[in-house]
């Protein structure tokens, strides 16, 4: 009996040594396997292509515009009498076409003609203040010839005008276009820096009833930036945009009255220190189309000009326009088209 238990015992014993060995050898053989790394730990394979890109381009800095002003601008009537209401706010927009006042209950409706008006027109005068008025009367809608001579035409607008208006039928006359309903302002809009008429009060010796921001004379960027694209030039200033020679200056006429219009100019000029100066975004007329590439895909890079190297063919002139955020931006010849180029090309024989 102790025999056969014993005989037991050391099968078992044999059995789970077996076991112990089979399993180690199980262990052994999976330490032995190799693993493979994380994907985040795995060396990079480096790109060898890169797919050229598109973009649109405008070369844009931001540049002070340094103004050269006037004295503040008075919008005046010459109707006499009392001021019986006013439309003005300060800091308010004054258009082109709407009333600002009434004198002796009689509307005086802001016109921004091109040559103010100086004097009453009647039938055939002629002269670049008429002009001014038809211009004026047709971009607000009216149906009238421009052709600086007043007619039947003529007439006929402005007396509908001033009707729609509200200048009464018994105040208006066949034949005469009054000066006196209209009150001269330098552009279709513009911002009141002081509400001079007084309600109740007469209209003061000088007929002024607002008082504009000082006149825009002169505008030029303030210094300009360097290494900048080559081409026409533009500054936008809020909402308005405006051509500037090469030296930065704002030469037309009509945009420095635009800009001096403007709420951003009455803001800077109210509140300037000595030569005021704008906020002003300088970009390329027209924005460029360049292609996108890595920095790294140029060589035999020559001040604005480099190569590249397509997968296939010779290498590929290029000049370099711009750079941001490890991207380069170039342009290549005419009718030369990049698709894939080599990001990081061994700069053998040169391109040009």
């Amino acid at each position: 009996m102790s025999g056969r238990r014993n005989s037991m015992l050391s099968g078992s014993l044999l059995g789970l040594g077996s076991l112990l060995v089979a399993a180690a050898a199980g262990v052994g053989a999976v330490v032995a396997l190799p693993a493979d790394p994380p994907a985040a730990l795995r060396t990079a394979t480096p790109v060898e292509t890169v797919a050229v890109t598109e973009r649109s381009d405008a070369d844009e800095h931001q540049v002070q515009l340094a103004l050269d002003t006037g004295a503040p601008r008075a919008v005046v009537t010459s109707r006499t009498g009392i001021v019986t209401s006013s439309s003005c706010s300060t800091g308010g927009v004054l258009r082109s076409g709407t009333e600002i006042a009434r004198v002796d209950d009689l509307p005086v409706i802001a016109l921004a003609s091109g040559t103010p008006l100086f004097r009453d027109l009647h039938d055939d005068d002629r002269g670049e203040d008429v002009r001014g008025l038809q211009q004026e009367l047709a971009r607000l809608g009216s149906t009238i010839t421009v052709d600086g001579i007043v007619g039947p035409g003529t007439l006929r607008a402005a007396r509908s005008f001033l009707l729609a208006h509200d200048v009464p039928r018994s105040a208006l006359s066949d034949d005469t276009i009054e000066r006196s309903a209209f009150a001269w302002i330098p552009a279709a809009e513009a911002t009141v820096r002081t509400c001079t008429a007084v309600v109740g009060a007469p209209v003061d010796a000088d007929g002024t009833l607002v008082e504009l921001p000082a006149e825009l004379r002169g505008a030029r960027i303030e210094q300009l930036p360097a290494d900048v694209v080559a081409g026409p030039r533009a500054i936008t200033v809020g909402q308005f945009r405006s051509a500037v020679d090469d030296h930065g200056v704002v030469t037309d006429p009509a945009a420095l009255a635009q800009i001096g219009a403007l709420p951003e100019y009455a803001a800077t000029v109210a509140s300037a220190d000595g030569v005021p100066t704008l906020p002003t975004t300088w970009a390329l007329a027209e924005p460029l189309t360049v292609q996108v590439v890595p920095p790294t895909a140029l060589w035999d890079l020559r001040d604005d000009h480099a190569c590249v190297q397509p997968v296939t063919g010779d290498p590929v002139p290029v000049e370099v326009v711009g750079s941001e955020l490890g991207q380069s931006f170039v342009r290549a010849g005419s009718g030369t088209t990049l698709d894939r180029i080599r990001a990081t090309p061994e700069g053998g024989r040169p391109c040009r």
